[in-house]
């Protein structure tokens, strides 16, 4: 409550539900501004809250004052949660000091404010609307978090990342100047920012790869530069594994397994090692993976533990970079003469 860290997770919480509404593909496009009361608003162009009753009172009402034991409580699927662990609307609405709740749902607006998790009045009915969505601004409580700014400088950097893994989402994010981040190329986009960082080129020859195996979704974009160390983005569903996991071990064993099946190559067991350090020079590649049920080795959720995933990967690139290989003859001639 004291670092910033608290009231960013509130952010992220309002921020995963409308993200929920462009997974179900109603929601091209979600607003996040910090105003100058230092509240923040979230707002999407989503289907809007729904505002049936549900044990006498609207949904919606419900969803911001009680816990629920679902992922969501519709039960929706699928479902991102954008930090360790996700808590849903209701801490949202506890842990604020005030909170105004508006909706636009076919055809109508509704209104609905609330103070430390108690609503101020019912929800109401507003009038017609052309607008559609669902818009959420908070004032976490000073109270509990404190009344120093809220930290901006992270909010950027998550909303490119956000921005690569769903290429067909616009995030607009205003703090004094608007800021808008759309990368239709999704994650070549973030490989891109990679190389720039680096100062290296982007124009060499790009590996990418996607599937569903086994239930598990896998998008893979790979480049090999002048560099000798290997570097890989990982992603477990939309969370950063800053210390990889499964789904890496299953990319790097892939192109190893992609490289013995192409024909170019007449690799015995003993050059096995070679072949994986051949590979592994200059890699740079993002790897997201998509699944039900992701299994982490700590709480912090930085390494992917499910086991099935690698073997899910690797099946998923090994037989896409083994064609690769066969159409780009640069990387062979790479290939071959780390071997040598």
């Amino acid at each position: 409550t004291h670092d910033g860290s608290g009231r960013l997770q509130l952010l992220w919480e309002l921020l995963a539900n409308a993200l929920d509404e462009h997974l179900c593909g109603a929601c091209d496009e979600i607003r996040i501004e910090i105003d100058a009361g230092d509240a923040f608003i979230v707002e999407d162009n989503g289907r809007g809250m729904r505002v049936d009753d549900v044990d006498g009172l609207p949904f919606a009402e419900v969803a911001l004052t009680r816990f629920h034991d679902a992922p969501t409580l519709d039960g929706h699927a699928p479902h991102e949660h954008l930090g360790p662990r996700g808590v849903g609307l209701f801490p949202v609405c506890v842990l604020s000091e005030h909170l105004v709740l508006r909706i636009f749902r076919e055809g109508r607006e509704y209104a609905q404010s609330y103070a430390r998790g108690l609503p101020l009045g019912p929800l109401v009915e507003i009038g017609p609307t052309d607008q559609r969505g669902t818009r959420v601004r908070v004032l976490p409580d000073p109270e509990i978090f404190g009344d120093e700014p809220i930290e901006t400088d992270a909010i950027p950097t998550r909303l490119h990342e956000l921005a690569c893994l769903f290429p067909g989402l616009a995030l607009r994010f205003t703090d004094r100047r608007e800021r808008r981040f759309h990368v239709p190329d999704g994650l070549s986009g973030m490989l891109d920012a990679v190389l720039r960082r680096e100062g290296l080129r982007l124009d060499e020859a790009r590996f990418v790869c996607t599937g569903l195996v086994d239930g598990v979704r896998i998008e893979v974009v790979a480049m090999w530069t002048s560099r000798r160390d290997t570097r890989v983005e990982s992603f477990a569903n939309v969370c950063r594994t800053t210390d990889g996991g499964t789904h890496v071990a299953g990319l790097l064993r892939g192109l190893v397994q992609g490289a013995r099946q192409s024909e170019a190559f007449a690799i015995d067991g003993e050059r096995q090692e070679d072949l994986e350090r051949a590979i592994g020079q200059g890699l740079r590649a993002v790897v997201c993976v998509r699944l039900a049920d992701p299994a982490y080795a700590r709480p912090t959720r930085d390494r992917l533990a499910t086991p099935e995933v690698a073997e899910a990967v690797a099946k998923c690139v090994a037989p896409a970079f083994a064609a690769w290989l066969e159409r780009h003859e640069a990387m062979r001639m790479r290939v071959a003469a780390a071997l040598d």
